[in-house]
């Protein structure tokens, strides 16, 4: 996945306001630059202005420029490349409902080779707040460990520490991660979080880190038919 680095996703925050008019140059294909005035507004009106599209490459007048069912600004804001189809990865999207009773199980695994350490995991809300104040943190419910193959290999599955406790040799260790909707606020349009889950070893060591993201769609909405979220107040 391409994301923005932090200080990218900082900056995006910052900028976040009206669309007015702009001198900002527009490319020409020779390489040269025409500093042409850009139309206030956004045209397509999907929380970007036209003139962030112009310089990010992405088309003024389509809401997903790359078609890949995120819009242009959802992509923007998460840090994703709005012109590539494969950004974010389909593999790494997983989506809960935005109902009450709506649950999601992510399964996850790491293989490890031990002798005789532990190795725990624990997840991580990672991206700012969206203008609801939601994060992954909001939908996460828990995560654990599940199982460990062989299952000689480990002395102690520990749930309640969330750890595998003495592994010996190549093992495969499984974990997951659950998300509810809960007594959140629905939206009714479509919204996403990025989360990761850090697999550490007992020696603090950072063994591994898989990456999520936590697509919420409003019920019999899909990523193709439902509305993004757009910012209150502003635009990028």
């Amino acid at each position: 996945m391409t994301r923005l680095p932090i200080a990218g996703l900082l900056l995006v925050g910052v900028l976040l306001g009206g669309c007015g008019e702009s001198s900002t140059p527009v490319p020409r294909t020779d390489g040269g630059e025409d500093a042409t005035i850009v139309p206030e507004g956004d045209s397509d009106r999907d929380g970007l202005c036209d003139a962030t599209e112009i310089m990010r490459g992405t088309d003024p007048g389509i809401v997903d420029t790359d078609a890949d069912g995120f819009s242009d600004y959802a992509e923007v804001l998460l840090g994703f490349n709005a012109v590539e189809p494969a950004s974010p990865d389909r593999e790494t999207v997983y989506v809960l409902r935005e109902t009450p009773e709506a649950t999601l199980q992510v399964p996850l695994t790491r293989a490890v080779s031990g002798a005789g350490e532990d190795y725990s995991g624990a997840f991580q809300s990672t991206g700012d707040p969206d203008d609801a104040g939601d994060t992954a943190d909001t939908f996460f419910m828990e995560s654990t460990v599940t199982f460990a193959e062989p299952p000689e290999n480990v002395a102690i599955i520990d749930t309640e520490t969330e750890s595998f406790r003495g592994v010996v040799g190549r093992t495969l260790l499984g974990f997951e991660v659950r998300f509810a909707f809960g007594s959140a606020t629905p939206r009714v349009c479509a919204r996403a979080h990025q989360w990761r889950y850090n697999i550490k070893r007992s020696d603090g060591r950072l063994i591994g880190a898989e990456t999520g993201l936590l697509l919420v769609l409003p019920p019999g909405q899909t990523l193709a038919t439902a509305d993004w979220c757009l910012p209150v107040g502003g635009r990028i």
